[in-house]
């Protein structure tokens, strides 16, 4: 079908056309359109649409312009187009090769057919997922994205506040599990506890616990909520965090570390019981001063009083939970064996027991709740997570089990800057090798340019929402190989929800409307539900 004509300039990157008035409910910004040079199709995303009259300037005030629109009735205007060449169709085969010359002012614009969008958007195989939609002539087309090149090849997923980023994540999150691939999300603002079924989520209190449980039941989801904690002893490989350098503070490191080696140190109250009995610090360190040893005592104590209310570690003998490093192995060991995470309807025919299939779903989302831990807690955590989900698939492998697994990280400039040492480390080395054993990382930021270049370099897939930040944009096109700089008008102007995929996933360049399979907590609607509830409320009374 024509939808209009080639005018003005032309390249053979990218042309504007008009678009005839009468069918401009057949075409949206993402629509694919082709053009036919020397017999040769050639494909285009729209990348933006206007409408511009054409005689105003003319018109020397606002009794002119009533008497041309509303007297008159005749709109003088223009509906404009842009599209940026992807690729053309030679021998039924889908190339990216672009036209060598430009298009002509003139020559038809038409949208493309149902078969040619299936060529340039599907993938011969199963193994892929539906992520968006595109809109050509009043039908809706699915764009895919391959799994094997979205996880294991990574993905960054970037856009300002409110463009849609978390539906994108939960959307990704949702059709992998229909696919039986397990997926590991830091969650930073509690946005996916409540998006999927039979979830496996870890927190880090009993209060949490109940409060996610109970939000769980209201929802109508099933789910397994566990609290965890982290040995005390660790905080001997992050004395930083508590202000303690070894160089600068020797001694108080050393008190630290020799106390942590005993037996008997299990919470931050022991450790502070402990610290407040001078023998006990006498004895772990000799050849000091009165003076010095209470110096040294009230100094370590200070520090680690600043952390007594994280939930991270045992606070005392009532702040209990599962070990989570553990908790972890095990967790992992079940979904790679697929052993004990089928949740079906158990049906019972007297003495025997079985479990009907169909109604199986698998428990392979795992949710790392970080909302109630403060920055540092975090970062001590994902580093020390992604070190051992290093080491357990790099394992698996070398023991003949190799598995995949997805690692979404959420406000990745938070953990993968030069501020973060370790996590960003720990990012850049799945980044780097993680491939080679299975682990895949997405990462998902407002502020792309504050994560380390070197981790950007190493992603594969880019889900690009709206971003308006000079900064960013300039990192993205300093940065992202699969872009031209044709795109960067498009990100300016994306509405929400709506996403500009490129890289190795897609088998083409798309703009799409993000599939919305679950909801995501966090969303305007939750804040308009709120007001809602609060005016309701006060008009009541």
């Amino acid at each position: 079908m024509k939808i209009g004509f080639v005018i003005k300039e032309a390249t053979s990157d990218y042309f504007y056309f008009v678009i005839n008035p009468k069918e401009r409910d057949k075409i949206t910004v993402g629509s694919l359109v082709k053009i036919i040079i020397n017999d040769v199709p050639y494909y285009a995303i729209v990348e933006d649409i206007k409408s511009e009259a054409i005689e105003e300037d003319r018109l020397i005030n606002f009794e002119a312009i009533e008497i041309v629109y509303d007297k008159i009735g005749k709109k003088l205007f223009i509906l404009r187009g842009k599209g940026i060449f992807i690729g053309c169709l030679r021998d039924n085969k889908v190339l990216p090769e672009k036209p060598k010359t430009p298009p002509l002012p003139g020559d038809d614009v038409l949208l493309a057919e149902y078969e040619e969008i299936k060529k340039i958007y599907s993938f011969e195989t199963d193994y892929t997922i539906p992520f968006g939609k595109i809109f050509v002539s009043d039908k809706e087309y699915t764009v895919d994205l391959s799994i094997k090149n979205l996880i294991i090849r990574h993905t960054g997923i970037f856009g300002i506040t409110g463009s849609g980023k978390s539906t994108a994540v939960a959307n990704l999150v949702y059709e992998l599990s229909k696919k039986n691939i397990p997926t590991l999300i830091f969650d930073i603002h509690r946005d996916y506890i409540l998006s999927f079924q039979n979830p496996i989520i870890i927190t880090f209190s009993e209060r949490d616990r109940e409060y996610i449980e109970s939000l769980l039941k209201e929802r109508g989801k099933n789910g397994r909520v566990y609290t965890a904690k982290l040995d005390i002893k660790i905080l001997n490989d992050y004395m930083e965090i508590l202000g303690i350098n070894r160089e600068s503070m020797p001694h108080v490191a050393n008190l630290l570390s020799e106390l942590l080696s005993k037996a008997r140190i299990n919470t931050i109250f022991d450790l502070l019981k402990f610290l407040d009995e001078r023998k006990n610090v006498e004895n772990l360190i000799k050849n000091y001063g009165d003076k010095e040893i209470d110096r040294l005592a009230n100094s370590l104590k200070s520090r680690i009083k600043k952390i007594y209310d994280w939930r991270l570690f045992p606070r005392d003998a009532r702040d209990f939970g599962e070990d989570l490093r553990s908790l972890l192995d095990n967790l992992i060991r079940k979904i790679t064996d697929m052993e004990g995470i089928l949740e079906g309807e158990i049906v019972r025919n007297g003495d025997e027991i079985s479990i009907r299939r169909e109604n199986t779903e698998y428990r392979n989302i795992i949710i790392i709740d970080l909302y109630p831990l403060s920055i540092e807690e975090q970062r001590i955590l994902i580093d020390i997570l992604l070190e051992r989900l290093y080491n357990k698939y790099k394992e698996l492998k070398f023991e003949g089990k190799a598995d995949i697994l997805t690692i979404v990280i959420e406000e990745a400039h938070r953990f993968v800057s030069r501020e973060a040492k370790d996590t960003s480390a720990k990012v850049s080395l799945i980044a780097r090798e993680g491939r080679k054993f299975g682990l895949g990382i997405i990462l998902v930021s407002q502020i792309p340019s504050s994560i380390l270049d070197s981790v950007i370099s190493q992603l594969n897939t880019f889900i690009l929402l709206k971003m308006i930040n000079p900064r960013d944009l300039e990192f993205i096109k300093k940065t992202c190989p699969y872009l031209s700089k044709e795109y960067f008008e498009a990100l300016t102007k994306l509405e929400t929800g709506k996403a500009l995929v490129v890289g190795l996933a897609p088998k083409n360049p798309a703009i799409v409307k993000i599939i919305k399979n679950v909801d995501v907590g966090g969303t305007e609607e939750d804040i308009e539900r709120s007001i809602e509830k609060r005016v309701k409320l006060l008009r009541e009374n």
